[in-house]
């Protein structure tokens, strides 16, 4: 199966809407902006598109890898900024100054900075040590997407 995988892993469209959906009411452009102004942060655009659209996003296969399943990451969806049961974006005491909490992957964390020497990057976390660069930009990341239903399931 590895080697299937390895051959065939960008036949899906990563960019497809598809891949996420919302489990929380929406929030507006005012509560982005409160949201920017209460943590003293701007968020990139691509992460307020994303956030207007899904406030947080959950993921809709479990075979949602950044990278091969063997050796990638699973992601199992983003945080919400408000409205949510679940734990929401925020900043948090073991993550670098500026950098904010922003969702979950099966085994870790997905992290993001907003410090201007590293603005908009995303990284995963699996303790509260250190932080693993994986995209450049929250578009980087979705882009590099890829479901694998039809490899594990067909």
């Amino acid at each position: 199966m590895k080697q299937f995988i390895r051959n065939n892993w960008r036949t899906n469209d990563a960019r497809r809407p598809d891949l996420f959906i919302s489990e929380n009411p929406a929030i507006s452009a005012e509560e982005l902006h409160e949201f920017e102004t209460t943590t003293g942060l701007v968020l990139p655009q691509d992460y307020k598109a994303h956030m207007l659209t899904y406030n947080g996003g959950a993921v809709v296969s479990i075979y949602l890898f950044f990278g091969l399943p063997d050796d990638g990451i699973n992601l199992l969806g983003f945080y919400p900024i408000k409205h949510g049961d679940t734990l929401l974006v925020e900043r948090r005491d073991y993550l670098p100054e500026k950098h904010l909490a922003i969702g979950r992957t099966g085994t870790g964390y997905l992290a993001m900075s907003l410090d201007e020497n590293s603005y908009g990057n995303i990284y995963v976390h699996y303790s509260e040590v250190e932080l693993e660069f994986l995209a450049a930009s929250f578009t980087d990341f979705i882009d590099g997407l890829t479901d694998y239903t039809a490899v594990f399931e067909g």
